[in-house]
């Protein structure tokens, strides 16, 4: 393929663009800003679609399963979620936004259609129910109180990836701040799996990792520069 180098996005004073989510479909490509902004663009041509802004420092942004809704979260803890559809219209405010339990900072999220998963500095993983949102009178101009309907605790350092294989049945969870730092949890029963990494799974310092599009394999990159590819035999497709 052909690597295209794109010297600045609209005309924004961001230096470097590290953090992204790509929508379902592959058509757009929301990123990480400064100053609490978080854009969402065009994949191919990088156009400007729209921004939103949030209160405090953005760390996170993900689409919804559906594609329709963007969430974003950082420093203050709060998640919130646009509607992308309205990008077009002068409403940018979040149709809704709610506290992490947990308290500290989020520097992950990832969602499913059932499920919208936390991922906190202090290591937790809070799992929330989509269909439990609050939309009473004036929801977009509060911050609603949720409980999680699980809090993964296997990790103790900053969850810096997280992401849904393709059914929603496999949250993959995972920090770069401690060796073999990743683990998978199964859904919607929200255990983690005992049998997997063991303690001689060379995973070392986790950087990235998806899965395939059928769910046949998950590829784990590494601070040694590798790509560890691993078969998930319960998933029957090639890829």
């Amino acid at each position: 393929g052909v690597v295209s180098k794109i010297a600045q996005i609209g005309h924004r004073p961001e230096k470097s663009w590290e953090k992204m989510a790509v929508n379902a479909t592959g058509s757009m490509v929301a990123f990480v800003g400064i100053d609490g902004f978080a854009l969402v663009c065009k994949a191919v041509t990088l156009e400007v679609l729209g921004t939103f802004k949030m209160s405090g420092t953005c760390r996170t942004v993900a689409f919804s399963a559906g594609g329709d809704y963007l969430l974003a979260s950082g420093s203050d803890g709060n998640v919130y979620k646009w509607d992308i559809r309205m990008l077009s219209s002068a409403q940018t405010r979040p149709v809704y936004k709610f506290k992490n339990q947990d308290g500290s900072i989020v520097q992950s999220l990832a969602v499913s259609r059932r499920i919208t998963a936390v991922g906190s500095e202090s290591g937790v993983v809070n799992l929330y129910e989509n269909n439990k949102e609050d939309r009473g009178a004036n929801f977009y101009s509060r911050v609603e109180e949720r409980d999680p309907m699980k809090a993964i605790m296997n990790l103790t350092t900053s969850i810096d990836n997280l992401r849904f294989n393709e059914t929603g049945e496999i949250l993959a969870v995972s920090s770069r701040r401690e060796k073999d730092a990743m683990r998978l949890v199964h859904l919607p029963s929200a255990t983690v799996f005992s049998n997997w990494p063991t303690s001689k799974t060379p995973l070392g310092y986790v950087w990235s990792f998806d899965f395939s599009p059928k769910s046949g394999y998950l590829a784990v990159g590494n601070d040694k520069g590798k790509c560890l590819m691993y078969r998930l035999s319960h998933y029957e497709s090639d890829l």
